[in-house]
């Protein structure tokens, strides 16, 4: 789970309680599976969620992997924890303060980024480092894609994964949050040819599409050629596969958004220069 939908709770039992309703079971079976993450009864989380037991922070640590929790949302979530177990105003008050400490920070960055269109070149650059952050803001325009497990079980990522994504998605303006799903935010994304993140951005598909040859599907496309040719035919080559590109992107702009593709073209001279 991303900081996001942590901030707004003072209390780790009501937000464990909101998470477990959450989740696509609608809560059946989950108490169970927390249970056994944490080697206790399952009438223990039930007395967690609505009495007057506690979680220890080892068993904080144990739900936050079982969660999905980022980093940030770990810590948060730590806090929570120590706040309720405070037995002293005065200890109440210290990790209150630290909460609040991390909710003005929060809040300091959305401002900043509030009127922003266009991403930030330096969040451009963790935005491009990793191919499945494109990918996940990508398929935020599915709708059965809007929930984090989803996300997790479609594109086979770590759900700690999907929610460090989702949170930047989130901080960013990317995404936005909306009735428990992440839909696609105002800020956008422009990648210019000259872009210190273009080559990166190529080499994180080119690796994917490597892997996706171990795995061909019926709907998959790969083609790779070496041929001869004239140099003055090279232009038109080229001016073919852009029309392709263009042809490609029409169809998108009025697709129904059911599946994520990645598609790519490469045309490139095997010379290598003399040294």
């Amino acid at each position: 789970m991303q900081l996001s939908s942590i901030l707004d709770h003072r209390s780790y039992k009501t937000y464990l309680g909101v998470w477990i309703k959450s989740q696509p079971s609608k809560g059946r079976g989950v108490k169970s599976r927390i249970a056994q993450v944490l080697r206790c009864h399952p009438s223990f989380i039930s007395l967690v969620v609505s009495g007057d037991s506690h979680l220890s922070l080892e068993q904080g640590e144990m739900l936050n992997r079982f969660m999905g929790h980022t980093d940030e949302a770990s810590h948060f979530f730590l806090l929570l924890i120590q706040l309720e177990r405070s037995g002293t105003p005065e200890l109440k008050n210290y990790f209150l303060k630290q909460m609040n400490q991390i909710i003005e920070k929060q809040s300091v960055l959305k401002e900043r980024l509030k009127f922003k269109k266009i991403l930030p070149l330096e969040m451009q650059a963790r935005y491009y480092s990793y191919w499945y952050y494109p990918a996940v803001h990508m398929a935020l325009l599915i709708p059965e894609l809007q929930k984090p497990e989803a996300l997790r079980r479609y594109l086979k990522l770590p759900i700690q994964t999907v929610s460090e994504v989702l949170q930047f998605l989130l901080s960013t303006g990317l995404a936005v949050e909306k009735d428990g799903k992440f839909l696609t935010g105002t800020t956008s994304v422009h990648l210019g040819a000259d872009s210190p993140m273009t080559s990166r951005s190529h080499t994180n598909w080119r690796q994917k599409i490597i892997s996706s040859l171990e795995r061909i599907k019926p709907q998959d496309l790969h083609y790779s050629s070496v041929v001869s040719l004239s140099r003055s035919d090279v232009p038109r080559i080229k001016a073919a596969l852009i029309q392709a590109i263009e042809e490609v992107r029409d169809i998108v702009k009025e697709t129904k958004e059911e599946e994520l593709f990645c598609y790519t073209l490469d045309l490139f001279s095997l010379k290598e220069t003399e040294t």
